[in-house]
């Protein structure tokens, strides 16, 4: 039976809407997959919560998992943080993602 494509929506730095097609657990997290097949320069810290590169803001009330000491020690030191925003690098790619919308800041934010 072939894996059913999952899919997101993100609103890059520039504004323009986006699509990105993924399949259950296909990376570790969500940082991952648009940093292979989207997104380049992204994710400094490679994952490990430090750096805020991979800063987003959820335009979907859904609940993600909780937010860790780590996720939330560099959070608070982010300009701009709001009660929707997570970093891409701590949210595991899985169905959960499916329909999700979201926005990615830019650096400068951090």
């Amino acid at each position: 039976m072939p894996l059913k494509k999952l899919s997101l929506t993100y609103i890059d730095e520039f504004g323009e809407t986006c699509q990105a097609d993924f399949n259950n657990n296909e990376y570790h997290n969500l940082m991952e997959l648009l940093f292979d097949k989207y997104l380049q320069d992204w994710g400094d810290c490679k994952g490990r919560a430090w750096c805020g590169t991979c800063h987003i803001q959820l335009h979907s009330n859904r609940h993600l998992g909780k937010i860790d000491i780590n996720e939330e020690h560099t959070l608070s030191n982010i300009t701009g943080r709001t009660k929707t925003s997570r970093l891409a690098c701590q949210i595991p790619l899985d169905s959960n993602l499916d329909g999700l919308v979201f926005s990615i800041l830019k650096d400068d934010a951090v």
